[in-house]
Parts: structure tokens; sequence; C-alpha cells
């Protein structure tokens, strides 16, 4: 029984599932949105929460410059960024989520993710969500209408737009196009 085991294993040793999570979480923070499984993305939001719980918690420090801040609150600023990097390794990750994200969120009190459902992956048919950062929405363009067709339309007046094919156009009096002769090739 798994009983007070808190976190999805995988069906991967810890120290895999641990350097996969720190991937992806460097990997959410660089492109801000990410397609990934379900239950991967879920735990993901569990630990990119806290690392950029971590940044926003500075508050000002993270707009003052390193020459305006006291030695206490360099000190506290590397105490955050070490904190982080215990979840995300990677250096350039570590930089944009105190540089760029971080900031980004500094009035909002958690909820920096959003985890979006995309359907099931064609192979193994996974369940696939794409998670993203809060402030990098989908930019999407609304459907063009196609020229000609009107909204409102329900079957009935498209089936009278479109010619009848098959046995039906037949009975209703359809023209019969005559059939190409095969040629025969002689050898």
């Amino acid at each position: 029984m798994r009983h007070q085991k808190a976190g999805r294993t995988f069906g991967r040793r810890a120290d895999h599932r641990h350097a996969m999570m720190s991937n992806l979480v460097a990997s959410l923070i660089l492109a801000e949105r990410i397609r990934t499984t379900d239950a991967k993305a879920k735990e993901l939001r569990r630990l990119v929460e806290r690392t950029i719980t971590w940044g926003t918690s500075l508050g000002d420090l993270l707009t003052r410059a390193e020459d305006k801040m006291s030695v206490d609150e360099r000190a506290l600023v590397v105490h955050h960024m070490r904190m982080a990097r215990r979840v995300c390794k990677h250096p350039e990750a570590l930089a944009k989520l105190f540089r760029d994200v971080a900031p980004r969120f500094l009035g909002r009190p958690g909820g920096y993710t959003r985890i979006l459902k995309l359907g099931h992956r064609p192979g193994d048919a996974a369940p696939v969500s794409l998670i993203e950062l809060i402030g990098a929405e989908i930019k999407t363009s609304a459907p063009e209408e196609k020229p000609g067709k009107g909204k409102g339309k329900g079957k009935a007046a498209e089936a009278e737009e479109k010619p009848a094919k098959g046995k039906k156009a037949k009975a209703e009096g359809g023209e019969k196009k005559p059939r190409a002769k095969k040629k025969k090739e002689e050898e």
C-alpha cells in the first residue's frame, strides 16, 4: 500500500525521475509553454509553482540593482536562487526565472500555470496536455468564414446547394455520363 507517498513515480527510479522533472521545469521556464502527458503536467505544476514562488517571495528585490542592495539583501537573493536551483538546475532557465518570470508574477498569490488538455497522443493513446505559464496566452485567430456561406444554415439548406450523387440522382432524372471505352493493347 502506498499510504503517505505523495507524488507520481512514472515507473522510473528516483534519480531519473528527479532529472526528468528538473528538465521539464527548465523547459517550461524557457519556452513558457510545453506539451507533455497529463500526469507529467500535473506533477510539473507542483514543482514549477514552488520554484516561481521562491522568485516572487523576494518582492521588490527583484527589480532593484545589485549595487543598491545591502549585504543582507544580497544574501537573501543568493539563498532564494540556491533554493530554486534545487529543482531547476539549468543556469539560463534560472536566470530567466529571476529576471523575467518572477517579476511578472509579483502581485499574484500562486496559480502561475495553466493546463489545457489536448486529447490523446497517436501511437500509445496517452492523454496529452499543454502546460503554460499564465502570461503566455495562446494567440489564435478567429476562424475565417468561407465566402458564400452564411451563419445559420442547417443541413437541409446545405443539402439543397450540393448536387445529388449516386442512385438517387439517377432516380431524380440526373443525366448519365458516357463511360470511357477501355483501350485494348495489342502485343
